[in-house]
């Protein structure tokens, strides 16, 4: 098993470095250092600063679907372990990322409700990852004339949009749809699922989501924030290298790229990024090649100031729920 694990993080680093490489050859590599090195600090430390702001939010978010399920860890605990998902998700690639990094500090938290804790990061990461789709989906008809003169763009825009669609249409149905409907139809396929001993649990699971859809629909809502808040992290780190171009450029396919982040094929999204963002950008804006990329070492640069706050985390923070306290 470690054997594949490490044949499965050196595939993920040598396809980063193919395309990085592939990028290079296409761009003048000491314009793109250029750029780098006399960025403006401000937006850099601003963008740092948003992406500080995004982990609080990730915590404040854990913390509501902690609720669902009557489990009460203090916020400034849940923020320390999205801090530490944060460090471990960008250092430690493979399966310790920062979902693993969340389960493994919460089930120490959630005394005999183990099972639900770990529920709830699937949860988060299912509303985060459909919260980027959604932002796409409004985003990207503005830009559709744009899109349309690559391939590329275009095809890469229409499967974003399809997978929008489906989200906000599932979204609609949950939110819409009675409760005493939704557990007829947990009712109907529950059956259908093998390892029977989990039905009861899985049951109850769905019971408490239907009866919390006020919550879940503010942790939507702060998941969209926070993909808001990161195309403006973008759009800093181009201002940074000297893009002079209207935020809602970056508006319309940084969702895409965030999205296309998600699909576990580099470390930290290394390459797929610095790909589409010279894509995008050359498309949408004309921008050249050199400048997009510096943007997007910057973006990488800034993602490594946040992980590192996170490994302060992790080094001096240890968090504790609520029964410690009512222990001591």
């Amino acid at each position: 098993m470690r054997h594949k694990r490490t044949l499965v993080v050196i595939a993920k680093i040598t396809f980063s470095m193919l395309v990085i490489g592939l990028l290079f050859r296409k761009v003048n590599s000491s314009q793109v250092w250029s750029c780098v090195r006399e960025a403006q600090p401000q937006p850099f430390f601003l963008g740092v600063f948003l992406g500080l702001v995004t982990v609080c939010i990730a915590g404040w978010r854990w913390h509501l679907l902690l609720k669902i399920f009557q489990i009460d860890v203090p916020l400034r605990s849940l923020i320390g372990i999205a801090h530490v998902g944060q460090f471990f998700s960008m250092f430690l690639p493979g399966p310790t990322g920062d979902d693993l990094t969340r389960m493994l500090y919460v089930s120490r938290l959630a005394k005999g409700k183990v099972g639900e804790a770990c529920v709830s990061v699937l949860i988060d990461r299912i509303i985060g990852l459909s919260s980027v789709l959604l932002v796409a989906m409004i985003c990207i008809p503005h830009y559709l004339h744009l899109l349309i003169r690559s391939r590329q763009t275009y095809w890469l825009g229409i499967a974003i949009m399809s997978a929008g669609t489906l989200v906000c249409l599932s979204a609609l149905l949950f939110f819409l749809v009675s409760k005493r409907r939704q557990k007829l139809l947990m009712q109907s396929w529950l059956p259908k699922l093998p390892a029977k001993k989990f039905h009861a649990r899985i049951e109850r699971i769905w019971a408490l989501l239907c009866s919390s859809k006020g919550s879940l629909g503010s942790v939507l809502a702060a998941a969209i924030g926070t993909q808001l808040i990161i195309c403006a992290f973008f759009y800093l780190a181009g201002y940074a290298v000297g893009i002079q171009v209207s935020a809602w450029i970056w508006f319309g396919f940084v969702p895409i790229v965030l999205a296309a982040n998600a699909i576990p094929v580099t470390i930290a999204g290394l390459g797929v990024r610095e790909y589409l963002v010279v894509l995008f950008l050359g498309v949408s804006a004309d921008v050249d090649e050199e400048h997009a990329l510096a943007a997007s070492f910057l973006v990488f640069a800034m993602l490594l100031f946040v992980s590192l706050v996170g490994g302060m985390v992790y080094v001096f923070f240890r968090p504790q729920n609520t029964w410690d306290h009512q222990e001591l």
